[in-house]
């Protein structure tokens, strides 16, 4: 695996995953108002809680993975690789399903209308 091609690409986009969390926090706590109001990042009925408990555990798994990454120390095997370039792949092409399907004739279904979540997914 080539770190120095992947890992600016990981580092960025865990970046944008914790300004995420960090913006819907924001939101919780004190309110701005240059920021999307909170309920324009809930994509769903999960509970808040638990939303950032999980966001949470993400953030510490790509931390870890990251700071493998850059002491080199990751070892992939090829099956995980595909693994997750195919699951990865799915995930992005359901995500962007939702987005346009959101914007166009799914609009009415709370879910699908929700683009910022959805953006933030696709991301992830």
């Amino acid at each position: 695996m080539n770190r120095t091609i992947h890992f600016p690409f990981m580092l960025a986009l865990s970046a944008l995953f914790v300004l995420r969390v960090a913006a819907q926090l924001v939101q919780v706590v004190r309110e701005v108002s240059f920021l999307p109001p909170f309920d324009a990042w809930q994509g769903s009925a999960t509970p808040y809680p638990l939303l950032l408990g999980a966001q949470v555990v993400i953030i510490a798994i790509l931390a870890i993975v990251l700071w493998r990454m850059k002491a080199g120390t990751v070892s992939p095997r090829p099956w995980i690789h595909w693994a997750c370039f195919v699951l990865g792949g799915i995930y992005f092409l359901v995500m962007a399903f939702r987005l346009v399907a959101g914007l166009t004739f799914l609009s009415e279904i709370q879910w699908f209308a929700s683009v910022l979540p959805t953006l933030f997914h696709i991301v992830l």
